[in-house]
């Protein structure tokens, strides 16, 4: 009796393992898909970007990284908002399509021959230019391209909404100074507390 008791716990333990190891499977295939499935027009990390710039009213605003601080070409003297810079450095790192359009008509279809915005994306490796085309209300996106390239790809339109500002609205205020300023006397502070305790 107990031998058969045995067998039938057994057998149930072999049918759970056998159970979770599909279920892990089919987990992993599903990840693997979803990884798939994910279409970069441009794909790096934020701290490679060393500069970029877009158009605004028929004007190129440029910025580049100096150090850890970006800063605005042509006039360095003015203060960043540092937090902006690095979100729109972060949006370019890393630029996933909605749809890719390999099979496409010619690029005048969707406003790419005369571009609403051309983002360059700069890098150590080179220069990278993504033409912003027509607005696709439809699913509240917008066509664009790499220059020089022939696939015209559908993206979302937080990113062009983004790069769609004037450099005042770039620039730190007089509160987010003093709350920088404020910051960093804090950190110094800390530290030197710190290497007090360590000396002592």
């Amino acid at each position: 009796m107990k031998g058969k008791k045995l067998i039938l716990v057994l057998v149930l333990l072999v049918v759970c393992l056998a159970a979770y190891f599909a279920v892990k499977q089919l987990n992993l295939e599903e990840t693997d898909t979803e990884e798939k499935d994910i279409i970069y027009i441009n794909q790096t990390e934020t701290d490679e970007i060393i500069g970029f710039s877009f158009v605004n009213n028929g004007e190129t605003l440029s910025f580049t990284k100096d150090g850890e601080t970006w800063k605005y070409v042509g006039n360095e003297a003015l203060s960043m908002n540092q937090v902006s810079m690095t979100s729109m450095a972060a949006m370019v790192a890393k630029i996933e399509a909605v749809n890719k359009l390999e099979d496409h008509e010619a690029i005048s279809e969707y406003g790419l021959d005369t571009p609403s915005n051309t983002i360059t994306i700069t890098t150590k490796e080179g220069t990278k230019e993504l033409l912003i085309g027509n607005e696709n209300e439809a699913v509240d996106g917008y066509y664009a391209m790499i220059n020089g390239e022939d696939i015209v790809y559908l993206i979302s339109s937080t990113l062009p909404n983004k790069f769609n500002c004037s450099l005042d609205t770039l620039e730190e205020t007089e509160t987010e100074t003093e709350e920088t300023e404020k910051l960093t006397e804090t950190e110094e502070m800390t530290q030197a507390e710190t290497s007090l305790e360590e000396t002592e």
